[in-house]
């Protein structure tokens, strides 16, 4: 490819990322990684991680979580850290009692 064809190819690629940065975020949750769509544009919380997300985090990801209910995905609102407790508990119980069945 010649600078042109390479400099026009770069400039679509990045209209393209910039357009899907501004009309949706991608949240990587326990489920795997979301596309979900906001609510107004704009390049707040492009990528998220939330899977130890706490309340105080979805106290700063207002617009997200407003999202995430908008899309029907408002179970992955579940504070982090109580799944990450709980975990930890079902652990030390199958380690004392074995495993449950």
């Amino acid at each position: 490819m010649n600078r042109l064809t390479s400099f026009l190819l770069g400039m679509v690629t990045g209209a393209v990322l910039l357009t899907g940065a501004m009309n949706y975020h991608l949240v990587h949750s326990d489920e795997g990684i979301l596309m979900i769509p906001k609510l107004t544009k704009g390049l707040d919380d492009p990528y998220v991680d939330i899977r130890s997300f706490t309340l105080a985090d979805w106290q700063e990801h207002r617009a997200l979580a407003a999202a995430l209910v908008q899309a029907q995905k408002s179970e992955l609102l579940a504070d982090g850290s109580l799944v990450n407790f709980r975990r930890s508990i079902d652990g030390v119980i199958e380690g004392l009692l074995g495993p449950r069945g």
